[in-house]
């Protein structure tokens, strides 16, 4: 366990290159990526109190951000490239309104922010995300993709809400509990990665072939990451280093598993692939974070 918390961003980052190795998995490759994702996220609930004091404390704050991170900034960002590149516009547009990660709490127990409070915005960010991501993909990527909001509403369904009700009788069990919350890091480990292998082999031949778009994919996946951390850090400048070190690793860290199904599902191409090269620089982005947030 203590191996996999020290390397893990490292060993996400060797599953994305074992998925240039492995065979694809066809046609079944969105349905393993679902049951990954909605597996993290089973998982991660049972590490969340659902208290009274865990959604009322620092309530105001916590919803302020998640309004201007999670809707205007991602509305007003596509708004504004849209007029200079339709695909960057949508790709920009989907990074900004995914959840915060599931494993933004530990990054921010590690990085000297506030845990309890990056809690709460990926409690409110992941549930709200079952309606704003629908509903806004479909008014404004409807000329982008064949995409509809009932199809992206299941599929978030699958994957946030199913999970939570599974998993509320479940926690009653003190051995389960216990165990989930033992080897969290391990579990989570094994639903990226799958999701990392799967993703990049069913789209390995692209990759291989155009080594270019990828290297310029990188780029821009890398440019995105950066203003997102900053916008998180910047937001509410008048707020303690702690909480914004927290909104920061909660706007950058986003749920990159997310895009990823989101985009094997609905769109085709270079779309997936972005995000099957975001992965990478989600991946990267951690170890300079680290340091920066040191130093600070």
């Amino acid at each position: 366990m203590s191996f996999i918390q020290r390397y893990f961003g490292l060993l996400l980052l060797l599953s994305c290159l074992i998925g240039l190795i492995v065979p694809s998995t066809g046609d079944s490759a969105p349905v393993i990526v679902i049951i990954s994702l909605a597996f993290i996220i089973f998982c991660s609930y049972f590490q969340i109190n659902f208290t009274t004091s865990s959604f009322t404390t620092d309530l105001g704050i916590s919803l302020k951000f998640w309004l201007l991170r999670y809707i205007v900034i991602p509305v007003a960002s596509f708004l504004l490239f849209k007029w200079i590149s339709e695909f960057y516009a949508l790709v920009i547009l989907l990074c900004f309104i995914l959840p915060s990660a599931v494993s933004s709490p530990s990054f921010s127990a590690i990085y000297g922010g506030k845990p309890a409070l990056s809690l709460k915005v990926l409690i409110y960010s992941s549930f709200m995300a079952v309606l704003t991501i629908p509903f806004i993909m479909s008014r404004l990527a409807g000329s982008s993709a064949t995409i509809k909001a009932d199809q992206i509403l299941l599929t978030l369904i699958y994957t946030i809400v199913l999970p939570f009700i599974i998993h509320l009788p479940l926690r009653k069990f003190r051995a389960i509990k216990g165990i989930i919350g033992k080897y969290n890091a391990l579990f989570t480990f094994i639903g990226l990665s799958t999701i990392f292998i799967i993703a990049t082999a069913r789209n390995k031949t692209a990759i291989i072939a155009r080594p270019e778009l990828v290297g310029l994919f990188a780029l821009y996946a890398l440019l995105i990451y950066v203003a997102m951390y900053l916008t998180g850090y910047y937001l509410f400048p008048s707020q303690s280093l702690a909480v914004r070190r927290t909104f920061s690793i909660s706007s950058g860290a986003n749920n990159i598993g997310l895009g990823v199904t989101i985009t094997a599902l609905f769109f085709q191409g270079e779309m997936n692939i972005f995000f099957i090269v975001s992965q990478l620089i989600w991946v990267l982005m951690l170890v300079p974070l680290r340091r920066i947030f040191v130093r600070a």
